[in-house]
């Protein structure tokens, strides 16, 4: 399967770009997460790590963080905040959302993950139903999921807004990216914030036991 060469390229400034903008968003829907100490977290696109230090605050280094990226370049630079700091909880590997399982992350059986978290990962990854279903598939039942992204849509600005995000970053954000989550979680709850063109929405919920 085709690598994504074009955030390879871009990953160089990902994190700076992408943290003046979603920065607030970020802590928002980690704290959603609702993460005690020694509990495992799946990351995924994981991308340069961000979400790493804000995860590792607070499951501790009893518990453990699952990350993946398809990008070899955007881990890269995870792998180098997690050299850097010292972590020896974390597990990143370079994989197709699609594709994940059990053995993507090492484990010969289903590791007991506890929460998913997938930031500005939906609106960009092909077959992104599928995506959802793979990672979804790895959190404990009674876990919690959250999905944050951009809706782009309902507004006379969101054809611009999402023709500039294609072209940034090969987002499709008029997706309806949190309703797979809608329709298998309960206790879900949504936060939107204004955006040009729509909307940047962190959508929150309990897996199903």
């Amino acid at each position: 399967m085709k690598r994504i060469s074009h955030y390879d390229v871009i990953s160089w400034g990902y994190e700076y770009f992408t943290e003046k903008l979603h920065g607030g968003h970020r802590l928002e829907a980690i704290d959603l997460l609702r993460l005690d100490t020694g509990q495992a977290v799946l990351d995924v696109p994981c991308g340069t790590g961000a979400n790493l230090p804000l995860l590792e605050a607070r499951i501790g280094p009893t518990g453990h963080v699952y990350g993946c990226d398809f990008s070899a370049g955007m881990l890269a630079r995870a792998r180098a905040k997690v050299t850097t700091a010292g972590w020896g909880n974390v597990t990143l590997v370079e994989a197709d959302a699609r594709a994940l399982t059990p053995e993507t992350l090492g484990s010969s059986g289903p590791p007991t993950i506890d929460a998913g978290i997938c930031m500005l990962g939906l609106s960009v990854v092909p077959d992104w139903e599928q995506a959802f279903d793979r990672m979804y598939d790895l959190v404990r039942p009674g876990g919690r999921f959250v999905v944050m992204d951009l809706f782009l849509a309902g507004k006379r600005t969101s054809r611009l807004a999402n023709g500039y995000y294609r072209a940034i970053a090969q987002a499709q954000s008029t997706r309806r990216f949190w309703e797979p989550l809608e329709r298998r979680c309960e206790d879900v709850q949504t936060i939107d914030h204004e955006w040009f063109g729509g909307v940047a929405r962190i959508v929150a919920g309990t897996k199903r036991g």
